[in-house]
Order: C-alpha cells, then structure tokens, then sequence
C-alpha cells in the first residue's frame, strides 16, 4: 500500500529488463519485453539502504549508505552476498565493460573496486583518498580509467595506478539569499557556495558530462583536462544525468524536473565538426526526477512524484509519446474475508484488518452509492517484529486465520471477535505455534475450507500447511515442478481445494494436484507473462489475463482453451490491445457464470461471454466517436467503468456486494513534498 518515491533505474539490454530502486530499499524488475510488466519486487529493509544500482550481465548490484556492495538472488527476491567497502557510506556505483569490477564512490573520499569474478563478490583494491565524499562516478567504455565527481571537482583515476591522473575545478556558485534588514527584506549574493557534481557520464573519445548544483551541465575535454561548453540548463541541482548506447545524445533533469535533451550535431551542414547543443526539453514529472536510463529507443525516469515514466526517444523528432506507470505493485496487497466481509491491507512492516460498512437499503438503479448504516471499523494492526517487511500475506474466508511471510519465515495468526456486529468488537488476536519452521513464502492462500494455509516457498516449493487444532503443521512439501522454474508471481487454489495453480516469470503456467502430489497439465506457453489468474466456480475451467491485455480460458479437463477462448482470442479491440495497464484481479462472477470480473488501477471491467465482441476498430474508450460510422449495437461483450482511481483491489463477494479498495490521485498527491518554487509573471 506505500508509494516510495523512485530513486535509481538501470536498464539491463541483454535480460531487457529495467531495475528501479525505490527510498525505501526495495528494487523492481520491470519487464520490457512483457509491455513495461513489474514481475519482481525485492523487499527492502530498515537495515539496507540503496543510492545506486547496476546491472553486470544476469547479476544485480547495489550500495547504499550501509557501506555495502550488495548482490541480490532474483530467484529468492533477497540479498545473496554483501561486501563492506571499508571506506563509510557509497553514495555511488558503476561497472567496467570490460572487466568483471564494480567500483563504488564513498563518503571517506575512496573509489573502491570490488572483484565479481568466478560469480563472487569481494573487495579488489582502493584508490588514494581525496577530500570531501565522491557522489558519483563512471567508469570510461574502453580505457581503464574512472571519473569521480565530488566537491567542487572532477577528478580522472587510472585503475592501474589507483592514483588521480587529472583534476578539473568547477566555480563556486552564486546563490540568492534573502537578508531581513529591520523590515525590508533584500536580496544579496551568497558567494563561495561549494557547487556539489551529482552526476557524471564519460564518453569513448573521452568527453566528460557533468551536472552539478549549480543547475549547470558541463561538456569537458577529458584528455586535456579543460571546459568546452557549459549549459545553465537547470534552475536548481541537476541530479541525474544518462548517455545513449550511440553517445549522441544526453538527457538531465533533478530538482527542477524538466528532462533537458542534449546532442551531438555537427556545427553547419558542411563542416565534420561536432559540438554538444542543447535540443528540447520536456515536462513528464511535478517534483524532483531522482534519475533517468535510456532503455532502447526509450527513456525512464522516476522520482519523487512515485511516477515511472517511459517516454519515446526517437533521433530526429525527440520524446513523442510517454507512459506514466504510477507506484503501485503489480499484484494485490488488499485481501478479503469474503464470508466475514472483513478486509486486510497490506503495508510496508504491519498488517491491518478491516470490518467493512453495511446498508440496509437496496436500489434497482444500477450504480447508485447506497448510505452507510455503519462505518468501515479496523479491527487491528499487526506490526512485525523488527519492522521486517512482508512479502505476501492472506486471510481465510470467515477471518478466522490470517498469515504472512517476511523474508525469514511464515507466521500465521488465529483471530477471534466478539459481538462482531457490535460498533466495536472486541478482537482477539493468537499467533498459531508450529513444531517445525515454515519456510519464507513468495506468495500463500488458505484453502477455501479454511482448514490449511498453501504457500510457494522462496525455493519454489509448494508447502500445504494444516490448521488442525490451532497448530500449524506441514503436511506436503513438493519439490520445484521444473529445473527452470523461476520464481513464482501468482497462485491460485481451486474452489474444492484439489488443485492449484501456480504462474511463474518464464510464462510457464501449471496446475499441481494437491490430493495426488503431482502434475495434472501444463498450459500452453504464452508470448507473454499472466498477470491474473483464476478458477471459475466449479473449477473445471482456468481464467488467465496476460500481459498483452487478453484473457484466455482453459478447460483442465480436455486440457484445452474453451470454445469461447478460441473464437475470440483474435477478435480483441485493437484500442484495447494499446492498453498498458495491467490486469490485477480476475474472477467470475458469483452469480452469473457468462460474466468475468477484472480491473487494472485506471477501471473495473465486466465481460459478458453471452454477447458479442465489438468490431476490431470500435472506439472501445470513446463512444463519441461512433457517430461517424455504421451504428453498432451497445450490448457488446464489453462493459467498462472508469469511477475509481487508483483501483487497488476490487472483488465480488456474497449478498451482491463488491468491494473496491482505492488510493485518490488526491490523497497520493497530498502526501507528496512541495515542488520547487519558480518565479511566475505576475506574482
């Protein structure tokens, strides 16, 4: 349920994944290939801190202000190996093309480079130590040289040597500040202000870029060690900066959070001579843009404003189009106790459980919001022991169990309420005890009978957990399902408790008989990743929606698509298949057996399998548009709601209710920081 704001993206182009850091802690792995899908999340922790990332090869880096280098398992979501740099807090960090070395920038005023050869990660060797921290760094393409920037410098180390090879002095900043004289206040010039080098990028003919707090972007000749142009490109720190694989073009942005594009352009149409020349700039973000990545022909960033923006970054007409992905996961944080139309949400280190409103009215106007005999009341909030963060959680249909894991083990609790119909049940709350250690879960469910908990272990094991006499108790443990099994993003258990279904980031999608311990089918492998899946009510059918926006049904049965899936899996909007928010949550509905329930954050959806799928170039999102061609009929299969923003959990439950859990752009953006103050005409 957190929204931290973006930090630090790096863009992997052989995986052809990006991995973004978040403040507190926690990376994500974004697939391009899946339409810009976040498949993976890495809990961060109270302990961990992260100021940069880098991908070298398959393998995952970061380092923060613990003083650690840190190497994460992508399978297990969890730090797998950690290196102290002996030299305080890294502020930075980048990696060698050539070598298998990570160097890192410290607060001591060291480069430190650490060795990651024979898949390990250990210390190597550490420059001489300069004055004043390093915060940031690059290591040049082809040479076995590094450019640091600091404090009110540029300095050039030869890796072989460990020693600084060149200097480059940047001025002092001039700075406005206000000085109160009785009651007039003027403005003075703050002279000798240290000017602060946030970024640096070098270049294979050596150029070196620099942006610094003075809100300046530098072009330095790196052999000659001298200045060639510098653009007041920013009116405050420029923080980030990014070079493109062709090194022509350069984009920075920071406190002030325009994106300002640089190229590298000869001077007349006649002459070979290049120069650096300031091209366009662009407005995606309202506060402080931490840093960007080009990814492709695209171009990330992410800051404060918890938005990843992924912008087009075409050569000759700039950024074109551009995608916001607001910072919520990718799967549900919000469970519900169907029965007992209880709800849980899901936070960062605690747990809350919710007792929803009732109404006694009823309405045959379909929509219409009905008054609240009683308020939504939290029952209790369940903080973790050492503010660990929780990786998944769930609760049982009638409330009875709830449960979670951390990155260290699962724990299960039994919950209890009297006068539960009163304005303030009295809540018991007992953690269920286990003679054996529950081992850490990527995802779990209770079985619909509410007797046992399934999970998917960090190892890819599925564990069935029984409940029997408020003590839990391991009852099957079963081996990963394949030698490639990667780790597991969704799970879901049949309505009679036989089977389950498990979805992996390799798009293989299977589904284990628990009763027999074995494979009952495997799915036909997708071109893409599912995002949702779910048994329909008698469980003979599979609902899959994928990352592409199509939703598929599968008979396990026969062990094929339904007939409906076959003639309309090709049928599908072209309008919708431009969509790129993902589907979260999928089920049918309680009553209707033809009707699929599903929603992303931006809109809920019903889709009706009795009628019709519109024509392929219907205007699904703009029905004003229908004027102007042959008049189609309004009973389609698709029937579309777009009242809630940001939809973070929605879901049909008895008596004809839905429960929709939503974060307001409002409220989202009320907890925001103030943005940087500019001067406007006339104020």
């Amino acid at each position: 349920m957190n929204n931290s704001d973006w930090m630090f993206p790096d863009y992997n182009k052989e995986l052809n994944r990006v991995a973004v850091s978040r403040s507190d802690a926690s990376i994500e792995i974004w697939s391009i290939g899946d339409d810009w899908y976040q498949e993976k999340m890495i809990p961060g922790s109270e302990s961990r801190s992260v100021e940069a990332i880098c991908w070298q090869g398959s393998r995952l880096f970061s380092a923060g202000l613990d003083g650690n280098v840190t190497e994460y398992d992508l399978k297990k979501l969890k730090p797998k190996e950690l290196a102290p740099s002996n030299a305080g807090p890294i502020w930075c960090l980048c990696k060698c093309a050539t070598q298998q070395l990570l160097a890192a920038g410290t607060e001591d005023g060291c480069v430190v480079v650490f060795s990651t050869q024979d898949d390990s990660l250990m210390y190597h060797q550490a420059f001489d130590k300069q004055e004043g921290r390093i915060l940031s760094i690059a290591w040049h393409p082809t040479e076995d040289l590094i450019v640091t920037g600091g404090v009110d410098n540029i300095r050039i180390w030869s890796i072989n040597s460990g020693h600084a090879i060149q200097r480059l002095t940047l001025g002092r900043q001039e700075r406005n500040k206000e000085t109160i004289v009785w009651c007039v206040a003027v403005t003075r010039q703050e002279r000798n202000k240290e000017t602060i080098v946030w970024c640096v990028a070098v270049t294979s003919d050596f150029t070196i870029i620099s942006g610094d707090s003075r809100g300046k972007t530098s072009f330095w000749n790196g052999k000659q060690g001298t200045l060639i142009k510098t653009y007041q490109s920013h009116k405050a720190d420029v923080l980030c900066l990014t070079l493109n694989e062709e090194e022509n073009k350069v984009y920075t942005s920071g406190v002030d959070p325009s994106i300002v594009a640089f190229e590298y352009t000869p001077a007349n149409v006649e002459s070979d001579w290049k120069l650096w020349v300031k091209s366009d700039v662009y407005h995606f973000h309202t506060h402080d843009v931490r840093d960007l990545v080009v990814a492709g022909d695209k171009i990330v960033s992410g800051g404060v404003d918890t938005n990843l923006v992924v912008a087009m970054a075409k050569e000759t007409k700039g950024i074109k189009h551009r995608r916001k992905y607001p910072g919520f996961p990718s799967y549900s944080m919000v469970k519900v106790a169907s029965e007992a139309k209880v709800v849980m949400l899901q936070y960062a280190n605690y747990l809350e459980v919710w007792k929803l409103g009732h109404t006694t009215k009823n309405s045959d106007k379909s929509g219409e919001i009905l008054p609240l005999m009683s308020k939504p009341i939290k029952l209790l909030q369940l903080k973790t022991k050492d503010s660990e963060r929780i990786v998944c959680c769930a609760i049982n249909k009638t409330a009875e169990y709830l449960a979670y894991s951390d990155q260290d083990t699962v724990k299960i609790y039994s919950l209890s309420m009297d006068n539960q119909y009163a304005m303030t049940p009295q809540v018991t709350l007992k953690k269920v005890k286990s003679k054996s250690s529950l081992s850490p879960a990527h995802r779990m469910q209770f079985s619909h009978d509410g007797r046992s908990l399934i999970t998917v272990t960090d190892s890819t094991e599925i564990q069935a957990i029984s409940l029997e006499d408020n003590e839990a108790v391991i009852t099957a443990t079963i081996p990963p399902l394949s030698d490639d099994v990667d780790s597991v993003h969704l799970l879901c258990v049949s309505p009679d408790d036989k089977m389950v279904c498990l979805a992996d980031h390799t798009r293989s999608i299977l589904i284990f008989n628990l009763a027999k311990q074995q494979i009952h089918c495997r799915l036909p492998r997708y071109r893409c990743q599912a995002t949702a899946v779910c048994f329909n009510a008698d469980g003979s059918n599979l609902l899959i929606a994928y990352a592409d926006q199509k939703i598929y049904e599968y008979n396990l049965e026969t062990e094929e698509y339904t007939t409906w899936c076959k003639q309309t899996c090709l049928k599908y909007p072209k309008q919708w298949l431009t969509r790129h928010s993902k589907i979260i949550n999928i089920q049918q509905h309680p009553n209707d057996q033809n009707k699929i329930i599903f929603h992303d954050e931006q809109m809920l959806c019903v889709l009706d399998k009795s009628q019709r799928f519109p024509p392929v170039e219907a205007p699904l999102f703009s029905y004003s548009a229908w004027q102007h061609q042959d008049k189609i009929p309004s009973s389609t299969a698709f029937h579309i709601s777009s009242k809630y923003k940001f939809l973070l959990h929605l879901e049909a439950i008895k008596d004809n209710w839905l429960v929709a859990v939503e974060r307001t752009p409002l409220t989202l953006t009320e907890s925001l920081p103030p943005t940087l103050k500019e001067k406007k005409f006339g104020t």
